[in-house]
């Protein structure tokens, strides 16, 4: 009888590791899939810095990011989707600098702003930016109820690569190979719940992405 069950007590001590085991590996993924959903929410609920403030930082980013506040002012000046420019704190971890939301306003995170972050340097802010105003592009287009988030950050792709291609145009290539670059390298992720790898992986395979590579190729010089 005792043998019986300590052999009963050993099964149910040996399942409970399984499980934690099998935990601990899924746990993982289960962060990865719920980050972009979670960055945005941070993105929404960060706190708006005062005016002077916001000047202070927009003026700090001049000097660092001259490109990024040249399209800034281009897009206020022209794109009557963009109503508000909201500069902001946001006290959680680094995630995405920018967010679009469906009322017209774009929020930044003040942290990339006021010091260089990794892989976020004048060239990629611009294409953030265009981003983000691209979100504000397939709001204006599509009802809230009707709203896809592979969509959306399909939509938003296509406007910054366009929007940077413009740039090339006028001469400065460095925008355009920063985005395609970037979105080739977050198009080889195996985050699904991602609806921007998600709508990477459609996108680096069609001939409108091959289109940019190839003006690259014969309008641009070779980046650093």
């Amino acid at each position: 009888m005792l043998r019986k069950r300590s052999m009963i007590t050993g099964f149910l001590l040996f399942s409970a590791l399984l499980y934690s085991l099998s935990a601990m590996r899924i746990l993982p993924f289960l962060c990865l899939a719920t980050f972009p959903l979670a960055s945005r929410a941070q993105m929404a609920q960060a706190v708006p810095v005062d005016a002077a403030t916001a000047q202070a930082v927009l003026a700090q980013a001049a000097r660092q990011y001259p490109k990024f506040t040249a399209a800034l002012a281009e897009v206020r000046q022209h794109d009557p989707l963009l109503l508000r420019f909201v500069v902001v704190t946001n006290p959680g971890p680094l995630g995405s600098p920018a967010a679009a939301f469906g009322n017209g306003a774009v929020r930044l995170d003040r942290r990339f702003l006021e010091q260089l972050r990794p892989g976020y340097d004048d060239n990629r802010l611009v294409v953030v930016l265009y981003h983000e105003i691209g979100h504000l592009h397939y709001f204006s287009q599509v009802p809230p109820g009707q709203r896809d988030s592979q969509a959306s950050e399909r939509a938003a792709f296509d406007y910054s690569l366009l929007q940077t291609k413009a740039l090339a145009e006028a001469g400065d290539c460095a925008p355009l190979q920063t985005g395609l670059r970037f979105m080739l390298l977050r198009s080889q992720s195996n985050d699904l719940a991602d609806p921007h790898v998600r709508a990477l992986k459609t996108l680096v395979q069609e001939p409108a992405y091959a289109a940019y590579q190839a003006y690259v190729a014969s309008h641009c010089p070779a980046q650093p």
